[in-house]
């Protein structure tokens, strides 16, 4: 653009009939492309917090091993023998001693990442400044451009309305920047010579990104990417230092060690990586932006501008640096005529890489800091799981569900974004900072964490996309109310904090026994973990709200009259599943050495179990993998069943009726939890079968089918014997 012409700005744009079908309950919090960029903050910040470790090391490194060499030799003195009990309270009594010196490892760590948030937050007054400076000199527009955008902003959502202001001759692209609380919209001069429905159409693009909260997250990201740099190379320089002045060591000496190379290198990978990843959100933000402005207007002034914006080629490199997309990008997404945009692979992939970098950073820091306390262990990796979790169920969950258009509810799950969420994961646990000098050490068992984090998190991710058709089925569209967006945001919560903390319980089972014993693993993190009843609470919850929508969709109970459907049949399916896992369960009773009641009150659990998983199996027999939905409800109402009817036949002979009917409910559905998480990525890829005419008789046989799996699954775990049982010396039945 250039600057032409001096006259005053065009009057307002009229409203056409013709806008984008957009909810006005689309809050700039739950935004998919806002979710990776609180990731990619918290990684920036988790780094520091790496750097602040190496700090105490090397000031406090001694201090922190002898103490824990001392607590180590006082435990075994104080707690001989050996036996499970004893090695347990000799690591209470290691984790009370060391308590103090973990608790100032972790904030010392801490440190490292409050420098890099408060020269973040610093730069948010220096970055802006000087890129207004490069734009300048700036001279205020008048009155009645100001106007024009506390009109724009009023329709946009706006409260305190940015400072318009014209650049230098040479700028050539519009920008919002400022501080916070004192935003300015920085136009070309050419703007003026646009036509009036153009110039309104670049004001209310950058209105759109002040609306969405993304001028101070924006260059927040900016600015703790900035501040990270000198964060890191404050060990490398304190260690030159310190051996160039004591052991009278040369830098290249010190520094050429295994460990400050490999720092280096992943210090630049990082900083290099999380460059490109915040230019891509960055450029996903400008189509949000793009699509937001639309609200009750025509397209076709902003499609006429990027129209006639010329197109030239761009290298790749160019396009990884660029901070707007082509205009041709931008077109296309415009013409897609709604909100938002499909989820990319590229998006996937940035939101899976960054997840497991913040879930095992987090696990590992919050495992020092609550050492000798009564959040160690279970509710640590639980915080490190929840706080993922809820960037999860923004970055991948409400993405998917945005992006499932009407009449979309039998249509194909993400296989690509599945495979591209999996994939990425195990690329941020080996690449992580954080996993400088270490083997496969960690808090779950690094490499065990490999296989089972990308396993349940993708698992997770073709259940939330269940969900998602689900719910299109119910109203036919994404959700649109707040309400909505509330129950989106919870399951998906719910979803992904479950599948990361039992990937967190698997990966632990799995280092201590090994893969020779992975089933021995799974039933210890599955039925017989210490978190089953959060677990089990999380996947009822899960069912019942499946339930809800299958009922409100009137896909489970058809009218009376109507034919024969396939929601009909899995209402037969989850009969036919539980009345066979009883039968089987009551016609044979194993013979086991020890346990007695209790070994028959677990095998009643894992016959529930075995109803829940042949009901799983039938409807994907039937359906593929649309019917993964139908399944999230009717499998653990199979378990459900067939547990209730298991413990209401000893009901007289109870001596803790609740406590009993507790631990019908909760063995099933924690292990059905973990089955459903390790078989939905798999399940996703199965072909969906199309039932034409003539051809219903095909679903009457899936209740038959879940019959026999049940039966031949309950009886292939009575002649198990005791290999899935977990049968303490002294235990009772309740």
């Amino acid at each position: 653009m250039t600057d032409t012409a001096t006259s005053g700005p065009p009057p307002l744009s009229p409203t056409p009939a013709e806008s984008l079908p957009t909810s006005r309950h689309w809050p700039g919090v739950t935004s998919s492309a806002g979710a990776r960029y609180l990731l990619l903050v918290a990684v920036l910040l988790l780094a520091g917090a790496f750097a602040g470790q190496i700090m105490h090391n090397q000031i406090l490194g001694t201090s922190w091993a002898s103490t824990t060499l001392r607590c180590i030799d006082e435990a075994v003195r104080a707690v001989p023998g050996q036996g499970v009990s004893q090695e347990f309270a000799r690591n209470t009594h290691v984790q009370d001693c060391t308590r103090p010196v973990q608790l100032r490892l972790a904030l010392v760590s801490l440190s490292g990442s409050f420098a890099v948030l408060l020269l973040g937050v610093a730069s948010l007054w220096v970055l802006p400044r000087r890129l207004m400076r490069q734009a300048g000199p700036l001279v205020k527009a008048p009155a009645e451009w100001q106007h024009r955008a506390a009109l724009a902003a009023s329709e946009t959502g706006v409260r305190r309305v940015p400072v318009v202001v014209w650049g230098s001759v040479w700028l050539q692209e519009a920008f919002t920047a400022g501080r916070p609380g004192r935003t300015r919209i920085v136009l070309p001069r050419g703007v003026r010579d646009l036509p009036p429905a153009q110039a309104d159409a670049i004001l209310r693009h950058e209105l759109a990104h002040v609306a969405a909260g993304d001028v101070t997250l924006v260059w927040l990201t900016r600015g703790v990417w900035w501040a990270l740099a000198p964060v890191l190379l404050v060990p490398t320089v304190t260690i030159v230092v310190r051996d160039r002045y004591h052991e009278h060591r040369g830098a290249f000496t010190v520094l050429g060690t295994s460990f400050w190379g490999e720092y280096g290198v992943r210090a630049l990978l990082l900083l290099t990586v999380a460059a490109l990843i915040s230019q891509h959100v960055l450029r996903s933000r400008e189509h949000e932006a793009d699509l937001r402005s639309l609200r009750g207007r025509s397209r076709e002034p902003l499609e006429s501008l990027l129209a006639g914006q010329p197109s030239s080629a761009m290298s790749w490199v160019d396009r990884a640096r660029a901070t707007h997309p082509t205009a041709a990008r931008r077109l296309a997404a415009l013409r897609q005529a709604r909100l938002p945009l499909p989820v990319s692979l590229l998006d996937v992939t940035v939101t899976g890489l960054l997840s497991a970098m913040v879930m095992n950073a987090t696990a590992e820091l919050a495992q020092a800091g609550f050492t000798g306390t009564s959040l160690t262990g279970g509710p640590a990796l639980l915080l490190s799981a929840l706080v993922t979790g809820s960037l999860l169920s923004v970055g991948w969950g409400i993405a998917v569900w945005r992006g499932t258009p009407a009449g979309g509810g039998a249509g194909p799950v993400p296989r690509g974004a599945l495979l591209a969420l999996a994939g990425s994961m195990p690329v941020g646990l080996v690449a992580q900072l954080q996993s400088t000098g270490t083997s496969g050490a960690g808090p779950s068992g690094r490499w065990p964490l490999v296989v089972t984090l990308p396993l349940a998190v993708a698992g997770a991710g073709a259940l939330s996309s269940a969900l998602a058709r689900l719910w299109v089925r119910r109203g036919g569209a994404a959700p649109g109310s707040r309400w909505g967006w509330a129950a989106a945001v919870g399951v998906n919560l719910v979803l992904f904090t479950g599948a990361l903390r039992i990937a967190q319980e698997s990966a632990l089972f799995l280092g201590l026994s090994g893969w020779r014993k992975a089933v021995d693993a799974l039933a210890l993190s599955g039925m017989y973990s210490a978190s089953a009843d959060s677990t089990a609470l999380g996947l009822a919850g899960v069912a019942l709200f499946a339930l809800w929508l299958a009922l409100r969709g009137d896909r489970t109970l058809p009218p009376p009259g109507a034919g024969a459907t396939t929601g009909r049949h899995v209402v037969w399916t989850v009969a036919a599943a539980a009345g066979a896992a009883v039968a089987a369960r009551w016609a044979y009773e194993p013979v086991v050495p020890q346990g007695g009641s209790l070994s028959a009150t677990q095998f009643d659990c894992w016959a529930a179990t075995c109803a829940g998983l042949a009901t799983l199996a039938a409807l994907l027999a039937l359906k593929g993998a649309s019917g993964l939905g139908d399944a999230l409800y009717a499998a653990p109402l199979s378990a459900a069943v067939a547990g209730a009817v298991m413990w209401a036949r000893y009901l007289g002979s109870w001596h803790h009726p609740l406590q009993a009917a507790a631990l019908y409910a909760t063995n099933p559905f924690s292990q059905l939890a973990l089955l459903l998480l390790a078989l939905a990525l798999p399940a996703a890829f199965l072909p969906t079968p199309t039932l034409g005419p003539g051809r219903g008789w095909v679903a009457g046989l899936t209740p038959v089918l879940a019959a026999v799996l049940a039966a031949a699954g309950v009886l292939a775990v009575l002649h198990s014997g005791d290999s899935l049982l977990f049968v303490p010396p002294t235990g009772t039945s309740p």
